[in-house]
């Protein structure tokens, strides 16, 4: 009776655990299935994070860090292995960053999506596909604030040299005429005050003279379209100069002309007869006197006289 007893409990036994096992063998082969394995090459710092370091996408662990070590190709680079679960979405643009769990907690590798194709990557265990590792906030800001630190070095070593004994004193001068010419033209601004405050009346007044102005112009438009008709006026008493003028030349100048040679051959005989008269002034009172007789009239006398006689 004992032993039948302990043989039902022994195949109750197997027959529980064999339909457990079962449910194992199920619960498994329906899970996740073996990991993805991904790689990162980086030049960076990785320091804080260590083998077995979580990887995380969305804030969700997804697997885990397997391995990092120096790359043999090139030793200034870092090669880091990580494991992912098959149904993580990594893509050719899935990048990863190096971050903390609070300011003081444990780095992990965060999985992250980026600008890119939306196709998924590829991998396998002797061939593990590769993604990137960008900088972090803290990495960037970090990497900043090193450049900062530099512009702001450089910027103190030029403000040191700016600020030298021989550059001081320039600057020194410098404001010293500054000084000057900002009371200059605090003066000339008094100066200029009471004409900036006559501005609008001279603004009025030119306005008035322009207004005037334009008056003076309205009336000189006038003048000259009245003016209009006595211009052709004198045009037509200049075409009568000329006709007088043409006149003058051809009939009035000849007779000028035989006038002038008349009133000469008056003035040769005057010139004669005075000649005359102060030659014998008794003329003017017993008249002019005759001639000598010629050859044939009476009381010829040939060239001789009296002494050529008989």
């Amino acid at each position: 009776m004992e032993n039948r007893t302990h043989a039902i409990i022994a195949i109750c036994f197997l027959v529980v655990f064999s339909v457990a096992a079962v449910l194992i063998f199920i619960w498994l082969s329906s899970g996740p299935g073996e990991p993805l394995a991904y790689r990162i090459v980086t030049s960076q710092s990785v320091a804080g994070l260590d083998p077995q370091s979580k990887v995380e996408f969305k804030g969700l662990p997804v697997g885990h860090v397997t391995r990092i070590r120096f790359d043999p190709q090139n030793p200034a680079r870092v090669i880091i292995d990580f494991h992912v679960r098959r149904d993580t979405y990594m893509t050719h643009a899935t990048y990863g960053v190096l971050a903390k769990h609070g300011l003081t907690g444990s780095e992990v590798l965060e999985l992250k999506l980026g600008e890119g194709s939306r196709e998924p990557l590829e991998t396998s265990a002797e061939h593990p596909a590769r993604i990137p590792l960008r900088k972090s906030f803290f990495g960037q800001l970090k990497a900043s604030a090193i450049k900062d630190m530099k512009d702001l070095q450089e910027l103190l070593a030029s403000a040191k040299k700016l600020l030298g004994a021989d550059n001081r004193r320039h600057i020194s001068a410098t404001l010293e005429q500054l000084d000057a010419a900002t009371a200059h033209l605090v003066a000339i601004e008094k100066q200029l005050l009471p004409v900036v405050r006559r501005m609008p009346e001279l603004t009025r007044s030119l306005q008035k003279n322009l207004e005037a102005s334009q008056v003076l112009l309205a009336h000189a438009n006038q003048l000259a379209e009245s003016a209009h008709e006595p211009v052709e006026k004198l045009g037509e008493v200049e075409d009568n100069v000329r006709q007088l003028t043409h006149q003058l030349n051809t009939q009035t100048a000849p007779n000028i002309n035989e006038l002038s040679r008349s009133l000469m051959r008056t003035s040769r005989q005057l010139q004669e007869l005075i000649q005359q008269l102060k030659a014998k002034p008794q003329s003017l009172i017993f008249g002019p006197s005759a001639p000598p007789p010629g050859p044939g009239e009476p009381g010829f006398e040939p060239q001789g006289g009296q002494g050529d006689k008989p």
